[in-house]
C-alpha cells in the first residue's frame, strides 16, 4: 500500500503535468462568448483585462464590449487558455475565469460611479466582486473556485495563528481533508491545481522546514504554472526574502543573468531550469524594488534574461518586466495610443511625430486641471510650429467632456480616453494633472514634465535647442525655427 503523503505528491506531479501539457494541446484558440443585459451600463464600453504576467501583475486589455442603448451586449473573441479576467465597473472590479470555447451570460452588479474624491486617490482600489454567470450551475469553474476560496480563507483567517504557534500538522491535514470532502476532484485540472497550491499555503503554517515540506514537494519537481494565480500567491509567500539571500552569495563579478541562474542551481532543490530561471527573474525584480540593485543594473539583467533564458515563458515575462521598469524613463519610446478626438477621429501618438508633443492628462471637474489648462494657450501660440499640445481627458462622462471642449474653445488637440484603462496604465496615471514631453522621434525627454505654471517654458526651450544641436551634428542643415538659427 502506498503511503498517503507519497501518493498525494505523486498525484500533484501527474496533475500539474496534465495542466502543462494541456496548455500546449490547447494552443489552437477557441471562440469564447460573453453576453448579457445590463441597463445600468447602456452606451458604456466594458473593458476586460488580464495580467500579462503574475510576476509584476502588469495589466493588459483582453477585450472590450460596447453596451447598446438598451443595455444589451455580446462579444466573441479567441481564447487559448483558461484566463482570469476582470473589468472595472464603477465602484466594483468584477472578475471571472474564462475558458476557451465557452459562453458566459453575465449578470453585472448595479453601476455605482466612483466618487470624485476617489478618482484622484492613487491608493483607491475598486471592491472585488465575482461576476454572476446566469447560464452556469454550481459545477462551473467560477462557482467552484469562489465557494472553495470562501471556505479556504475562512479556515485560514480563523485558525492560522493557532496553527503557526503550535506547528500542528495534523490540524492542517484535518482542514484539508474536510475541504476535499466538500470539493472533491471534478476532473478540471485547473481547479485541482488551484486547490493544491492553496493547500500549500496551509501547510506552510505548520512547517518547521519550508524547503523540505513545501519547496521540494510543490516547486522543485513540478513545472512552473505561469497562468495559475494560486501558484503565484504561494510562490510569493514561499520565496519572500529569496532575492537578498541570493545576492549575498559569492557570485563572481560582473553579475549576469546566467551567473544568477547557475548560483541558484548549485542547490539541488532548484535543478529544474524553468524554476531556477523564474527565481532569477524574481531575484532581479525584487532587488530592483528593494534597491539592492540600481535601476539601470536591474534593467540590464532583465534584458539579458529576455535574450538568453532557455524557457520561452521566462523570456516573455522578462520582456514584460523590461517594458515595465524601463517604461517612462527619459530616452525610452513614449507608449503609443489610439484614441478618439471630439470630432470622432482616431488619433495615434505617431500622428504627431516630427514635432515635440506636450502630452497631458486632465479631468474637467478638477480645479487644478482647469487652472493649468488656462495657462496653455500662450504656449500653443508661442511654440505652435514646433510643439503639439495633446490633452487626454479622463472624464468617465463623455458628454461632459465634449461640452467642456466646445465651450472652452481651446485650439489644440483634445482626446478622450474612452474608458480605456490601458493608456492610464501605460503612463502610470494615478492622479491628474500629469505631463510628459516627447521629442519629434517619439521618445520621452521629460518624464514627468513640468506643469505649465512650473517653468515649462524654459524647460522646453532647453530641450528643443539640445535636440536641434544633435540634429545639426547628425545632418547639418539651415533649418530655422522660432528660436532663430
Amino acid at each position: 500500500m502506498i503511503p498517503r503523503t507519497q501518493f498525494f505528491f505523486k498525484y500533484i506531479f501527474i496533475l500539474l503535468m496534465s495542466v502543462t501539457l494541456g496548455s500546449h494541446s490547447m494552443a489552437q484558440e477557441k471562440q469564447t462568448r460573453v453576453f448579457g443585459h445590463a441597463p445600468d451600463y447602456k452606451n458604456m464600453v466594458l473593458v476586460f483585462e488580464h495580467y500579462q504576467n503574475y510576476l509584476t501583475y502588469e495589466e493588459e486589455e483582453l477585450f472590450s464590449i460596447k453596451v447598446d442603448s438598451t443595455g444589451h451586449f455580446s462579444f466573441s473573441f479567441p481564447l487559448e487558455k483558461t484566463t482570469y479576467a476582470y473589468a472595472d465597473l464603477g465602484n466594483f472590479r468584477g472578475f471571472l475565469y474564462l475558458q476557451p470555447g465557452e459562453n458566459y451570460q453575465l449578470k453585472l452588479p448595479p453601476f455605482h460611479p466612483v466618487p470624485q474624491a476617489q478618482k484622484l486617490n492613487p491608493f483607491f482600489e475598486p471592491e472585488p466582486i465575482s461576476l454572476g454567470i446566469m447560464n452556469r450551475d454550481s459545477t462551473d469553474l467560477n462557482a467552484q473556485i469562489r465557494d472553495f476560496d470562501d471556505d479556504f480563507y475562512y479556515q485560514l483567517d480563523t485558525k492560522a495563528i493557532r496553527i503557526m504557534a503550535s506547528k500542528n500538522k495534523k490540524a492542517v491535514e484535518t482542514i484539508i481533508d474536510s475541504l476535499e470532502v466538500r470539493y472533491p476532484n471534478n476532473g478540471d485540472p485547473f481547479f485541482e491545481s488551484h486547490k493544491l497550491f492553496r493547500y500549500a499555503r496551509l501547510r506552510m503554517l505548520s512547517s518547521r522546514n519550508l524547503e523540505k515540506d513545501i519547496i521540494q514537494n510543490y516547486f522543485s519537481k513540478n513545472p512552473v504554472q505561469f497562468n495559475l494565480p494560486a501558484y503565484w500567491d504561494t510562490f510569493k509567500d514561499v520565496f519572500r526574502g529569496f532575492a537578498r539571500k541570493t545576492l549575498e552569495k559569492d557570485i563572481t563579478p560582473p553579475l549576469s543573468f546566467p551567473k544568477i541562474v547557475r548560483s541558484i542551481r548549485e542547490d539541488s532543490v532548484y535543478q529544474r531550469v524553468d524554476l531556477a530561471e523564474l527565481l532569477s527573474l524574481w531575484t532581479i525584480y525584487q532587488s530592483y524594488h528593494e534597491q539592492l540593485l540600481s535601476p539601470d543594473r536591474a534593467l540590464q539583467l532583465m534584458v539579458q534574461a529576455a535574450d538568453s533564458a532557455s524557457t520561452e515563458n521566462i523570456k516573455t515575462t522578462a520582456r514584460n518586466v523590461v517594458r515595465k521598469i524601463g517604461a517612462l524613463k527619459p530616452g525610452s519610446p513614449a507608449p503609443d495610443f489610439s484614441l478618439m478626438n471630439f470630432e470622432m477621429e482616431t488619433k495615434r501618438l505617431k500622428d504627431f511625430q516630427g514635432k515635440f508633443v506636450y502630452l497631458n492628462f486632465m479631468h474637467t471637474e478638477n480645479y487644478t486641471c482647469r487652472r493649468e489648462l488656462r495657462l496653455m494657450p500662450r504656449f500653443y501660440e508661442a511654440f505652435g510650429r514646433d510643439l503639439e499640445i495633446v490633452t487626454v481627458l479622463i472624464d468617465e462622462n463623455y458628454d461632459n467632456a465634449a461640452s467642456f471642449v466646445d465651450e472652452s474653445d481651446y485650439q489644440w488637440t483634445f482626446l478622450h480616453f474612452g474608458m480605456n484603462a490601458n493608456i492610464l496604465n501605460k503612463y502610470n496615471i494615478r492622479a491628474v494633472p500629469q505631463y510628459f514631453l516627447i521629442n519629434p522621434e517619439g521618445k520621452l525627454v521629460l518624464s514627468p514634465a513640468p506643469a505649465p505654471g512650473e517653468n515649462f517654458h524654459d524647460n522646453f526651450v532647453k530641450q528643443y535647442r539640445a535636440y536641434e544641436r544633435e540634429q545639426q551634428r547628425k545632418t547639418p542643415s539651415t533649418r530655422e525655427s522660432i528660436f532663430g538659427p
